[in-house]
């Protein structure tokens, strides 16, 4: 659904091209897609939506800032792009400084991020090193497909922030691209709302994967309504008010395991969407009519669910969760029947009152 992850044992060029242009990404040796994550503080995480970015590269240039810290690095420092990614004692140190100060942005698995699991790499993964010297002072991944290039993950020592190395690896990955005649640099994703990912931007003019076209947009071209998790609370939130103007009661949730294939391939018919709204129902050992809104198909769909997990008892949380003001649902939900699909509002609100209490 909108939370996929596969470890191939080989991804050819032409395969990963595919991928990124279908709005997947890189992790690891592995590829996967999720256009939706859960961003805040602990007890505050709300879902937002993860836009994929692409800079294309037919006729980019570097901006005048960009031009100065290229000309100002460059004369501070060698710099090395486009040789095979190996992770050595010198990248270690770099890293270890690095996960002092950004804890959560360091690379927490060094044989992860190089293996497939089997000890060899599914990815063209190349490297970028900028040296003080002959001391290593920062670094980054990226994979090369036929055409593209996705940027991985760099790393520097917190010694040498005014010289935004971060930054500079990105913009030395874009020239390695440029000089070898790549079309298009990924970036990873931007969030709407979440100004962590904000510096993406400063690269030049990205596109987003737009999730119900399945396509690229420009950016500058992106509305607040055009954002996914955004137009879904949007089109539950109408459906709920039309619910309690007859007389029927609802609760809006997001959906803390909405993402859980990613981590999880078991047989089990698991709902997959990132907020549902719950309705009463006048017979809820039987009948949990769980409505989401499709962002791909643009539709409300209507499913039979269960809550299930260790010492969850479906009824009692039923009851619970129409009483709550939970803003996140954290226990698992199955879908047992589909009792709509491709549903317009006006059915999806005449279905919910044919299950609702008398």
């Amino acid at each position: 659904m909108f939370s996929r992850i596969r470890y191939p044992e080989k991804v050819s060029p032409e395969e990963l091209d595919a991928y990124l242009a279908a709005g997947w990404r890189c992790m690891g040796q592995a590829v996967y897609t999720s256009h939706f994550m859960f961003f805040g503080e602990e007890g505050h995480k709300r879902v937002f939506s993860t836009l994929p970015a692409r800079l294309p590269l037919r006729g980019y240039q570097f901006s005048k800032s960009q031009r100065k810290l290229w000309r100002r690095n460059e004369a501070a420092f060698r710099i090395e792009a486009g040789g095979p990614a190996v992770f050595d004692e010198a990248k270690q140190r770099v890293n270890n400084l690095y996960a002092r100060e950004f804890p959560r942005r360091a690379i927490p698995d060094t044989e992860d991020i190089l293996s497939n699991g089997k000890g060899r790499m599914a990815l063209d993964t190349r490297e970028v090193k900028i040296w003080d010297g002959d001391q290593l002072v920062a670094f980054s991944f990226f994979d090369r497909g036929r055409h593209s290039v996705y940027s991985k993950q760099g790393i520097y020592d917190p010694a040498y922030h005014k010289y935004s190395l971060g930054f500079f690896t990105m913009l030395a990955e874009i020239r390695y691209a440029l000089d070898q005649g790549f079309r298009y640099y990924y970036p990873g994703y931007v969030v709407p709302g979440n100004a962590e990912f904000d510096y993406k931007h400063r690269v030049g003019e990205l596109e987003f994967f737009e999730l119900k076209s399945a396509g690229w947009r420009p950016f500058r071209q992106l509305k607040e309504e055009d954002i996914p998790i955004n137009y879904t609370r949007q089109n539950l939130k109408g459906l709920q008010k039309r619910l309690k103007e007859r007389g029927i009661r609802s609760r809006l949730f997001d959906y803390r395991f909405f993402d859980i294939r990613f981590y999880d391939n078991r047989p089990y018919p698991f709902l997959e969407y990132p907020c549902f709204l719950l309705p009463d129902s006048k017979n809820k050992e039987t009948l949990c009519p769980v409505t989401v809104f499709d962002p791909i198909q643009m539709a409300f769909h209507l499913y039979n669910c269960r809550f299930f997990g260790l010492g969850t008892d479906h009824l009692s949380t039923y009851r619970q969760a129409l009483r709550t003001s939970w803003p996140v649902f954290k226990i698992p939900v199955a879908v047992f029947d589909i009792l709509h699909e491709s549903a317009r509002a006006e059915e999806a609100l005449e279905a919910l009152q044919e299950f609702a209490p008398v």
